[in-house]
């Protein structure tokens, strides 16, 4: 094949599908968490503040937990009209001459981006990777974030409710579990990208300071207010 006269296989376009529909929602998740924990941490500092509006905050802080809990749960949908990354890493396998120096050549090529450095570097992606991908994911703390997703998330058991037990108790999720889980996928996402075209996606979002300037302002007016009513703080 003439590298120049490369043109894209309907795998190449599969793979891209797959693997930005995997990252968008793997991001999402992402954002939610750490929104959700970052929110958490602002207890210590501004509880006065979000006790301003506690069944407001109380909701968004859940609805953000929750949100990315039933993100993370799509990644191992069992279900086979779903893209899960099970079926991600079954495609990638199945089609590893996509990721092959040659094709990864090709693409660099046609795109108009060729570095010497960039495709010695290259690796294949081998049955092995495959392998190691599915473990890592096998070995996953999924268990209680699915009992919550069974349990809670999707629908409500009528058992649940009548021995009224509380799933978050009985099926703790760590905060380490689900980001170990962020982690490992966005690795695994990243890997396949990089032997594809040589690019990686980040996954963090930057709100830090937006979350930050909402409580300075609710502060602010707390204060304000106090100093009308002659108050002091």
């Amino acid at each position: 094949m003439n590298t120049l006269d490369y043109v894209s296989t309907d795998q190449e376009e599969t793979f891209v599908k797959y693997h930005r529909t995997l990252r968008q929602g793997l991001n999402n998740a992402n954002w939610h968490f750490s929104i959700w924990k970052y929110l958490r941490e602002l207890t210590t500092t501004y509880l006065h503040e979000l006790n301003q509006a506690p069944s407001f905050f109380r909701l968004t802080m859940n609805a953000h937990y929750f949100a990315a809990l039933m993100g993370i749960n799509r990644f191992f949908d069992k279900q086979e009209r779903h893209l899960s990354i099970r079926k991600f890493l079954d495609f990638a396998e199945q089609n590893r001459d996509i990721f092959s120096n040659k094709a990864f050549e090709a693409r660099m090529r046609k795109r108009g981006t060729w570095d010497d450095h960039v495709v010695k570097q290259h690796a294949e992606i081998t049955s092995g990777k495959v392998e190691q991908d599915r473990k890592k994911v096998n070995d996953l703390p999924m268990g209680n974030i699915r009992k919550w997703r069974n349990k809670i998330l999707a629908h409500t058991e009528a058992e649940s409710v009548l021995q009224q037990i509380n799933v978050m108790r009985e099926h703790p999720v760590k905060v380490k579990q689900v980001d170990d889980i962020i982690n490992t996928l966005d690795d695994i996402l990243n890997d396949y990208l990089l032997a594809y075209e040589a690019r990686t996606w980040l996954k963090d979002l930057s709100f830090q300071t937006g979350l930050q300037w909402v409580m300075d302002s609710i502060r602010f007016k707390i204060e304000r207010d106090r100093e009308i009513r002659g108050e002091r703080t």
